[in-house]
């Protein structure tokens, strides 16, 4: 090899060294690149020239805005790109749709659902009783509301002076489930999944058009997995 090769050899070795290392002190996760959504309250989500607050404000986007992020910092920010430029974004308010299966979804469903057919009709329950019950598989606000508005208290009290609860006797429960019918014997269609990540956090929505004789309503039921060690958790059901 010539001594000219060398150098040039050389210089590309530097150059690639340089580069990594700059990549490595700005923390980028390599990934491929993915489809991504804005999701915010309110307001315009910042897109900056540099993956920080510190960096000038190039431009805003909408919530609902698609784009595509092409690589990820260990501090929070996505690159993407604006009016053909590069960008960065907050990957928190970014949500990142998934593909799930039926098969999973009616699984992760039912066992929550489920949990709910142990509180008995013909039986009393204090609120903390109610809560330890239910807490596998539903988030405190849900429980909470629950009890205000499916359960009643029956008058009585248990051994510690706590009040005692049962459920109403009613066909128009609130967040009392029906469930679904995931083989589309009654309804026209099985049920919509939507199943998507936001900062971590896992998100899945189903969906599902029920008929009977009287009524016709869409029931959807929200389910919330705040990291890989804990469960599904329902958070929101409407009908």
């Amino acid at each position: 090899m010539t001594g000219k090769r060398i150098k040039v050899l050389l210089v590309l070795m530097l150059t690639a060294v340089l580069f990594f290392s700059a990549t490595a002190s700005l923390g980028v996760q390599a990934t491929e690149a993915k489809t991504a959504y804005v999701d915010i309250d309110s307001g315009v989500l910042n897109v900056r020239s540099g993956a920080g607050t510190n960096h000038k404000k190039i431009g805003t986007l909408e919530n609902k805005a698609k784009l595509t992020v092409y690589s990820q910092t260990k501090n929070g920010w996505s690159e993407i790109r604006l009016n053909k430029k590069k960008g960065y974004v907050l990957t928190k308010y970014l949500r990142f749709y998934h593909t799930m299966s039926n098969t999973d979804a009616k699984a992760i469903t039912d066992q929550a659902i489920g949990t709910m057919s142990k509180l008995k009709y013909d039986k009393s329950y204090t609120k903390k009783e109610i809560h330890s019950i239910l807490s596998p598989s539903y988030t405190t606000a849900y429980v909470d509301n629950l009890i205000k508005y499916d359960m009643y208290p029956t008058g009585k009290k248990d051994k510690q002076k706590n009040a005692l609860y049962e459920w109403i006797p009613t066909d128009f429960p609130v967040y009392r489930i029906w469930g679904f019918d995931w083989k589309s014997k009654n309804n026209p269609k099985p049920p919509t999944i939507e199943y998507y990540t936001k900062n971590g956090v896992q998100y899945l929505n189903v969906s599902q058009v029920s008929k009977d004789d009287m009524y016709d309503y869409n029931q959807q039921l929200s389910l919330i997995k705040q990291d890989s060690k804990s469960n599904w958790k329902i958070y929101n059901y409407k009908w």
